[in-house]
């Protein structure tokens, strides 16, 4: 299972990864947002996880989300124009 998991999201990763370095963008955040979701995504669709492996699961999810949650929000205010960092 843990195997087989690991397997598409080194997959999805690599089709990613890809297809935007094709599009030539050249910004890492969306990069780094688009390899969270795949990695949210396939930790949700892949449960039940060993209890070891949901604990570990459970942290790097919320460290991920909160990297998500930073570059989007640079993002909005890009957008709305505030001065950023």
């Amino acid at each position: 299972m843990l195997k087989q998991l690991l397997i598409t999201q080194l997959m999805l990763y690599a089709v990613i990864i890809a297809f935007l370095a094709y599009l030539g963008v050249g910004d890492i955040a969306i990069y780094i947002s688009l390899i969270i979701l795949v990695y949210l995504v396939t930790i949700v669709t892949a449960h039940p996880l060993p209890p070891g492996m949901r604990r570990v699961s459970t942290v790097i999810t919320v460290v991920l989300v909160a990297i998500f949650l930073y570059f989007a929000i640079i993002r909005i205010l890009e957008i709305l124009g505030v001065p950023v960092l």
